[in-house]
């Protein structure tokens, strides 16, 4: 039987799939899914995957964050 390799932060590839970048980022598939649905999240379209970048993911966030409030 095959040894299935071992995904590390050293491995990844530069390109993620919907449930890769859920694992890596702790956002659900399907929030992924109805962000790039809705047009908020860029991707790749390559067959029938969705391909997100890390920076897809930090743009979107950089858009929605709510900055805290700084303390008195």
């Amino acid at each position: 039987m095959a040894r299935k390799k071992e995904t590390t932060a050293d491995t990844l590839p530069m390109l993620k799939t919907v449930e890769q970048m859920s694992r890596i980022s702790g956002i659900g598939e399907n929030k992924l899914r109805d962000l790039m649905d809705n047009g908020e999240l860029e991707y790749i379209q390559n067959g029938n995957r969705r391909l997100i970048a890390d920076s897809a993911i930090w743009d979107w966030y950089n858009r929605v964050k709510t900055t805290a409030a700084k303390g008195g």
